[in-house]
């Protein structure tokens, strides 16, 4: 699966790519930090995954974006500049979520109402 997505990125450096597999895609490292960040998808192992029946909500969102990406063979283009972008905005959202993992780890030894208050707080600068 890694190497096709590889022999892919060569030529689509600046487009999302995707992997079909069973019933998932699959969109692998600085794509993944991309699909992330717009899907709220969990990265797990330097990929995120979503159902083929979510194939079309995923394609209409990247259009709408202008994020070109390559599905099933077909190549839809989009502006490269918002490719790198979103990348830029995904690498700091897996960057900030590390760095929460690790607070509430910390945290978990401290009262439940300073915890929450913390948290909330977190939160609300993610925002």
């Amino acid at each position: 699966m890694i190497e096709e997505y590889n022999k892919l990125k060569v030529n689509n450096s600046d487009k999302i790519i995707f992997i079909k597999r069973g019933y998932f895609y699959y969109a692998f490292y600085s794509d993944s930090y991309i699909i992330s960040y717009i899907f709220n998808y969990k990265i797990v192992d330097c990929k995120v995954s979503f159902p083929i029946t979510n194939k079309v909500n995923v394609c209409n969102k990247l259009n709408m974006l202008n994020i070109g990406y390559v599905i099933d063979n077909d190549i839809e283009y989009g502006d490269s500049e918002i490719y790198n972008n979103y990348l830029y905005k995904g690498y700091n959202k897996v960057k900030f979520d590390i760095i929460i993992d690790d607070i509430n780890s910390i945290l978990l030894c401290l009262d439940i109402d300073k915890l929450v208050s913390i948290r909330n707080k977190l939160h609300e600068y993610n925002k």
